[in-house]
């Protein structure tokens, strides 16, 4: 038996799995595969549908907020932000890879600062921001930092708009929304496959976008054709949804959280109480979806990869600017990989040397 703990393109639930393979052949019993439905139609429409309705009742939304179903990953709205909310400056929370990426690529747009890093301590911990923020046009973080193994568990009370990459632990924890201008997401770790993102956005927010920049890269536009600016994603959107349909069968985002807090913490544990382990981030920022580590003795990291996939133990290669070992844990992964990863991790560490 494999146990993927791949960061992404991430694991689903066999459940979904076994739903998505019938809707290649036969979707809702229509004789027509999912792959061939024409995005103008009632069949689309109900998809669209019904997966809004699933995010707005998993994440509470209120009327306040629109949810979008786009194509691309999470990079494509690193330009997108920029672009359409950018009028004199950004502000940018640097806590990893993909915080740099992001404010990298708002300077192509205008002005944007990091006005707070954790650089200096090799991203082991979640910046805070000691400076004022009311000249900037909103306040981005990464709420998850797949590279280093950090996670926000508490966001920042910002007096200006608060923007949120949350790729990586989207759907894993019930959240207040209306601390949030704009979420986005790529798909293809919690929410479904690559191929589609989602974005949850403030209606008011939306009055501040950019009128200058083509229609296509507009929120608003998109909003006002109901996610379909072209032809859209269709099979992704639909692993969307029937992803949704699973979380909400298993309970919701409370179950959700419950399950990632007793994954990471028999995880945590285990390489917490190891000689020849140590973790990467510091244990309050220690994320709950991404776990690095590596270790103590590096001449034995090559030894423990090829224990670990005899196990079957795959995908566990940490970031490649990190280095060491990253264990994803996101919804899909069952406690029962986790254990018998542990137990492997215990084997390992009692081999005599």
């Amino acid at each position: 038996m494999l146990h993927n703990f791949g960061s992404g393109p991430a694991k689903l639930h066999k459940s979904v799995y076994e739903q998505l393979a019938q809707s290649l052949i036969d979707y809702e019993q229509t004789g027509l595969s999912i792959l061939e439905v024409y995005h103008r139609t009632p069949l689309f429409e109900a998809i669209l549908e019904e997966a809004t309705q699933l995010c707005k009742e998993l994440y509470q939304l209120d009327a306040s907020k629109e949810v979008l179903f786009m194509p691309n990953g999470a990079t494509w709205h690193f330009n997108l932000i920029a672009q359409n909310f950018i009028h004199n400056k950004a502000a940018y929370i640097h806590s990893g890879n993909w915080s740099k990426k992001a404010y990298d690529i708002a300077l192509e747009y205008g002005k944007a600062d990091i006005v707070a890093s954790s650089e200096n301590n090799h991203f082991k911990s979640i910046p805070v921001i000691e400076q004022d923020l009311s000249a900037y046009d909103y306040l981005h973080i990464t709420s998850n930092n797949t590279d280093v193994g950090t996670q926000f568990h508490s966001y920042p009370n910002s007096s200006i708009p608060l923007i949120a990459d949350m790729s990586s632990d989207i759907f894993s924890k019930p959240i207040d929304s209306n601390a949030f201008a704009c979420i986005y997401a790529g798909a293809q770790k919690n929410i479904g496959i690559a191929g589609a993102s989602l974005v949850i956005i403030d209606k008011d927010f939306l009055s501040k976008t950019h009128k200058h920049i083509p229609n296509y890269y507009q929120y608003n536009q998109w909003v006002n054709n109901k996610s379909i600016m072209n032809t859209p994603p269709i099979f992704a959107i639909y692993a969307m949804l029937v992803n949704m349909r699973w979380m909400k069968a298993m309970g919701g985002l409370e179950h959700m959280h419950a399950q990632a807090k007793e994954k990471a913490k028999l995880l945590y544990q285990t390489l917490d109480n190891s000689h020849l382990f140590e973790v990467y981030a510091r244990k309050e920022d220690r994320s709950l979806m991404n776990v690095c580590f590596s270790m103590k003795e590096t001449s034995l990291h090559n030894s423990f990869m090829h224990f670990a996939k005899e196990a079957g133990i795959i995908q566990i290669e940490g970031y490649r600017t990190v280095g060491g070992f990253r264990v994803s844990l996101y919804n899909a992964i069952e406690l029962a990989s986790v254990q018998h990863l542990c137990d492997v991790i215990a084997a390992f560490d009692h081999i005599p040397r």
